[in-house]
């Protein structure tokens, strides 16, 4: 074999490819308490690697924006609300990643953008919420080459779902984490509010348990009411025992 060869394949051999790629996305992904910076990471990563340009929008309400990108663009981007009669949106609604190759494959659509870019790939963004086992939309990742018009091959396509699925993920994982901090301060302010209550009944009872030894000197009615008593100073005790558990001493 030539030295040429050897240099060749050695070069060939240590040039990363598609999965080494992948994995440095999980490492990032994984890595980082920031989704949005995550994102920003993954896009740009995705732009120099395919040479392409890449941006996703994500779901926010009702709305699909753009709120990431990579790449040359020469309109705005942050921010801009996807149209609903364009194709993304399209592939949004039906979970279906998209590669369009040829320019005609959505001339029935509206463009948002105002370059518009015919040739592109979309990968639809959602997560299975475990509590639901619903699909939960998040938004699209998508790529294209600009003016150039060069379409996405089918191994890059495959690569892009890949990512698409890790970008899921890690939006997922944000938006399942907001739900569970929520659920623990509905919970806690719950539980404040029957803490509160319980505490007043005590009171009550033992303010009247009191009253009634006063006004039932050597009755057999006053006896019960200390015996009320007794219980009321026990549950006083227990109390506040349950507000230092849970840290709700005011």
């Amino acid at each position: 074999m030539s030295k040429t060869s050897i240099k060749k394949t050695r070069t060939e051999k240590d040039k990363p490819g598609p999965l080494r790629d992948i994995l440095d996305t999980v490492v990032v992904l994984s890595a980082s308490e920031i989704p949005e910076k995550a994102i920003e990471t993954v896009l740009t990563g995705l732009s120099g690697r395919l040479g392409k340009r890449a941006r996703c929008a994500l779901l926010e309400g009702k709305d699909l924006n753009l709120r990431f990108w990579a790449g040359e663009h020469t309109c705005p981007i942050g921010g801009v609300k996807i149209r609903e009669n364009s194709i993304v949106w399209d592939a949004v609604k039906k979970g279906i990643p998209i590669n369009l190759t040829d320019g005609h494959q959505s001339d029935h659509f509206e463009h948002t953008l105002g370059d518009p870019i015919n040739v592109k790939s979309i990968i639809p963004l959602s997560y299975d919420d475990p509590l639901t086992k619903q699909q939960m939309k998040l938004g699209a990742l998508i790529v294209d080459s600009g003016k150039e018009g060069v379409p996405i091959s089918d191994e890059d396509f495959e690569y892009l779902q890949v990512i698409g699925q890790l970008i899921s993920a890690i939006v997922g994982r944000k938006a399942l984490i907001e739900q569970l901090m929520q659920s623990c301060r509905r919970q806690e302010a719950i539980l404040m509010e029957a803490a509160h209550n319980f505490r007043n009944d005590i009171l009550i009872i033992g303010g009247f348990s009191r009253r009634i030894t006063k006004l039932a000197k050597n009755t057999e009615i006053a006896k019960i009411a200390l015996d009320l008593q007794e219980e009321v100073r026990d549950l006083e005790k227990h109390f506040a025992e349950f507000e230092r558990n849970i840290n709700l001493e005011s």
